[in-house]
């Protein structure tokens, strides 16, 4: 396929995807009242999943660094009949840092997505009333949102970095380390602005 194509497929697949947006906000302006209410409380909703999941993340990548310098061989966790080793323990704290970053992203995405259709489909005072509900992820500050989505990959490149030493310094190592942090620091990018507050508005008023 050449660049001429390749760039014809995607100005016709960003033009669908626009396209599919303006018809569902237009759908959702003529949206009954229960329906509306429906979008509020998923908003809620997905605003307090947001925030469990970016604390989540944060607590697992703080327990992963703090593993990293323990000089333990053997780890007791709560939820599991016996022992574990380090190495196991590491690698399922890291898993769940990275599993709950990927949540928040998709969590953020989509609460983003109800804020967009409530900017067009019901009064501006109520979905400013719902993005004061208090939570981090909705606080006027920047600093704390910011914050909280980029302190878990500082914690476990920290740890990252005292497990491996200058091995992590290397072509694909370096691009995992990459890869593990991108969840997170897409979120602090997202969140650099309230949430919603970047909104496109097709209102046309």
């Amino acid at each position: 396929m050449s660049g001429t194509e390749h760039d014809k497929r995607a100005t016709v697949e960003s033009a669908d995807k626009l396209q599919k947006i303006v018809d569902s906000i237009t759908k959702w302006k003529s949206a009954s009242e229960d329906a509306r209410k429906e979008l509020v409380e998923n908003l809620k909703e997905a605003i307090r999943l947001l925030q469990r999941y970016l604390v989540s993340s944060l607590m697992a990548a703080g327990a992963f660094a703090a593993l990293a310098w323990a000089p333990v061989d053997v780890v007791h966790v709560e939820q599991l009949p016996v022992p574990i080793s380090r190495v196991a323990a590491l690698m399922l704290l890291g898993a769940v840092y990275f599993v709950t970053g990927l949540l928040a992203s998709l969590t953020l995405d989509r609460a983003n997505r109800i804020c967009l259709l409530l900017k067009q489909s019901t009064d501006a005072l109520l979905i400013e009333a719902v993005l004061i509900y208090p939570s981090i992820p909705t606080m006027k500050a920047s600093g704390p949102r910011v914050g909280l989505s980029l302190l878990a990959p500082v914690f476990v490149v920290a740890g990252i970095v005292k497990i491996f030493g200058n091995e992590i310094f290397a072509p694909w190592p370096i691009v995992g380390v990459l890869m593990l942090c991108l969840p997170s620091v897409l979120i602090a990018y997202e969140l650099r602005h309230g949430l919603g507050k970047e909104l496109p508005d097709f209102r046309g008023e």
